[in-house]
């Protein structure tokens, strides 16, 4: 007999099916924009590393110890913020804090903005020869990457003092024109008096919503959502404190009004003897206008820039010259009434210093005074609602067709030498906000 045949199994045929090209590409998901950001891990890798952006990471993550240190960090945020206002800054120069506040705000702060020059060069880099990414996500690195070096170098603008416009916006500001540069520019000055409290507040509401997210955990402990909600009552309250500091200088509001906006001491530049007090030791004065835009007191609901710091004081009061130096101008003029302006000498850099509203003017231009001689008496003459002087600093001042020229406008709070010589004023009654 014949072994009986096997059947051969049957085979299908493999058919492929090629889809069409599309026409255009694939715009990127929500989640391909956070990878590509560094919010979130590309969704090639979340799978099997499980890998995700440091942000991401701290928002998501929950424990007992990163709890305690979000904490931690909101009472050094409130610590800041407190220095914002005029107690807080009190205690900071009874506590010798102060110093230790000015080297982390001022000193670190041009680091910080190096620090976001370089991690925009990184991520840039990394965007470069990451080729295995998708065209759209290398793209957006790239955004990333400006905006990082944008922020950067508009920080190191202001801090350089803000009147200039950063470089990488001067080609879009010459298409615009000489206006839109100088608007720019205001605007940076402008931004300069709400940049720490800007900062207080951002990173305040961040640690708020973090600290939210962990107390409203269900599975957390209660010990870790006490100290949660402890953490979310002190960010918010930093967050209000800034919100109130940029609030109190848009207004300029008066040194008696409470918690008003602070922005030193004496501690703070101790290091500088070039300028001395602008009154006599136990004259009663307080700062009641601070630098930058605000509401005109003259012409209310008009939004004017206030050019220097005012400081209100008893007609009639001795005003004593700042520093050794040459009467630059001794005159008269519609905005400052009777003002003197003192070129420093001694330094190459150093500021021409503006006083104005004088009742009476006891110096000429071409007088050679020394620190403590009295230049004028206070009074309110000009554009003035009462007696106060008004100090202003200027770099580059010269005279033309014989008039004043300020040259550029700084921030007497932005210059520590000058803010040494406010805040020795000894005011019996201030200055509270220095």
């Amino acid at each position: 007999m014949r072994a009986p045949q096997r059947r051969r199994p049957l085979r299908a045929e493999t058919v492929v099916v090629r889809q069409p090209a599309p026409l255009l590409p694939s715009l990127p998901t929500l989640e391909d924009a956070l990878a590509a950001v560094g919010i979130a891990a590309p969704a090639r890798r979340r799978k099997t590393q499980g890998r995700h952006g440091l942000m991401w990471r701290w928002f998501a993550f929950e424990s007992t110890p990163l709890a305690i240190g979000n904490l931690t960090a909101s009472l050094a945020l409130f610590v800041v913020a407190m220095t914002m206002t005029a107690p807080g800054m009190q205690a900071a120069v009874a506590l010798n804090i102060a110093p230790t506040i000015h080297a982390i705000l001022n000193d670190g702060l041009p680091w910080a903005a190096l620090a976001l020059m370089a991690a925009a060069v990184l991520k840039a880099a990394h965007a470069f020869f990451d080729r295995q990414a998708r065209v759209e996500t290398r793209l957006l690195g790239y955004v990333l990457a400006l905006v990082l070096a944008v922020a950067g170098v508009w920080i190191e603008t202001m801090l350089g003092y803000a009147s200039v416009v950063p470089w990488m916006l001067r080609p879009v500001m010459a298409l615009a024109g000489g206006e839109a540069t100088t608007q720019v520019a205001a605007f940076n000055a402008a931004l300069v008096s709400y940049f720490e409290p800007g900062v207080v507040g951002g990173f305040g509401l961040l640690l708020a919503a973090k600290q939210f997210r962990t107390g409203s955990f269900k599975r957390a402990a209660q010990h870790r959502k006490r100290i949660a909600f402890t953490g979310l009552a002190v960010s918010l309250s930093a967050a209000a404190i800034a919100g109130m500091a940029a609030q109190r200088h848009y207004t300029g509001a008066d040194a008696r009004d409470g918690m008003s906006f602070a922005v030193g001491g004496e501690t703070l530049s101790a290091r500088e003897h070039t300028y001395g007090a602008m009154f006599a030791p136990g004259v009663p004065c307080h700062v009641s206008s601070l630098y930058g835009w605000r509401d005109d007191p003259i012409e209310p609901g008009s939004l004017r820039r206030h050019q220097g710091v005012d400081v209100a004081v008893r007609e009639g009061t001795p005003i004593h010259a700042m520093a050794d130096g040459r009467i630059l101008f001794a005159e008269s003029g519609s905005g400052l009434g009777n003002f003197t302006a003192l070129q420093v000498e001694g330094r190459a850099t150093a500021p021409t210093i503006v006083n104005g509203h004088m009742e009476r003017l006891l110096v000429r231009a071409g007088d050679v005074v020394h620190r403590g001689d009295v230049i004028g008496l206070a009074g309110s003459t000009g554009r003035s609602t009462g007696p106060h002087v008004h100090l202003q600093l200027c770099s580059g001042a010269h005279t033309s067709r014989g008039g004043f020229v300020c040259g550029n406008t700084s921030n007497p709070y932005e210059n520590w030498p000058t803010l040494a010589a406010l805040a020795r004023m000894a005011c019996v009654d201030g200055p509270s906000v220095f």
